[in-house]
């Protein structure tokens, strides 16, 4: 009986930007995928000792896990999610990236106060595999359990970047449908009929950072953005939350919405959060694209 989760050793993390699961090699890619089922959890381990000698780790992460990724098997360039190296040991001699290819992401997270990896119940020696340096590697029932249970006691969940192929994107938001991630053993199926909205959220009241996206409940995605920011924080508000239909008819409403204000965007490939724009603009355009459709 497979466990559902899986580990992978990184050299760190990308932060606040809910990245693809990368790999060296096309080979590599296809290892895990041959390996793991599409909703399946991979666990990003910090190396402690990287086969490049120039790599620098810092020590307060190494042998921590650090991430987490609920994988599809849907496929792509990681040079199509706008990531570039950011080290000297991002690259190879020939100055090309190191982990060229990606598996894109059906939900990410960082791990709070993350943990030794070899402490936690159900780690044994011989958990550390050498596959998982290149690939992914199953972790057996206890540990797997012992994992899942940081994702609820330790989780921050991560907008996921998504490629520029807007077929790409679309199959990631039928995933999510499909795959509901379950908490405690508890999980609310979505209802797949059920009408999406276009929200479009300002990072305080009259705020010019904003964040447009789809969902069925924008209220909750919202009090879901802000959960985490500190109350002394600006929170997001809801500004606008325009039914449009079926979660295709809002993946294709908010494509609109991006490209119209794609100057705006923080980063060609993140698509929600938008900067220096005024959301009386947006919801404008938004009911032009109402009309259109």
């Amino acid at each position: 009986m497979m466990s559902g989760a899986f580990f992978t050793y990184v050299w760190g993390s990308h932060g606040e930007r809910g990245s693809p699961l990368t790999f060296t090699s096309k080979q590599n890619r296809t290892a895990a995928i041959r390996s793991t089922q599409e909703g399946d959890l991979v666990f990003g381990v910090v190396s402690r000792s990287p086969g490049d000698p120039d790599v620098q780790i810092p020590d307060a992460i190494k042998g921590r896990v650090i991430n987490v990724w609920q994988i599809s098997h849907s496929t792509a360039d990681t040079a199509e999610f706008g990531i570039e190296a950011r080290n000297a040991w991002d690259k190879l001699e020939d100055g090309s990236y190191r982990w060229p290819f990606a598996l894109q992401p059906i939900r990410t997270w960082i791990i709070r106060d993350a943990p030794e990896f070899r402490e936690l119940s159900g780690y044994t020696p011989a958990t550390h595999t050498q596959r998982a340096i290149t690939t992914v590697q199953e972790v057996g029932e206890e540990l797997a359990a012992t994992l899942k249970d940081l994702i609820v006691t330790n989780r921050k969940e991560l907008e996921v970047m998504t490629p520029r192929y807007q077929t790409m994107a679309s199959r990631v938001e039928q995933l999510r449908q499909k795959h509901p991630f379950a908490l405690n053993g508890y999980t609310v199926q979505p209802n797949t009929q059920a009408t999406n909205s276009i929200y479009i959220a300002t990072l305080g009241k009259g705020g010019r950072s904003l964040k447009i996206g789809h969902a069925q409940d924008a209220a909750q995605r919202i009090s879901e953005f802000n959960k985490y920011r500190l109350s002394s924080e600006l929170q997001w508000t809801l500004h606008t939350n325009q039914p449009i239909g079926s979660v295709q008819d809002a993946i294709e409403v908010e494509k609109y919405l991006g490209e119209m204000f794609a100057k705006f965007r923080t980063e060609p490939n993140n698509s929600e959060v938008y900067l220096g724009l005024d959301a009386i603009d947006v919801a404008t355009k938004l009911a032009t694209a109402q009309i259109k459709k």
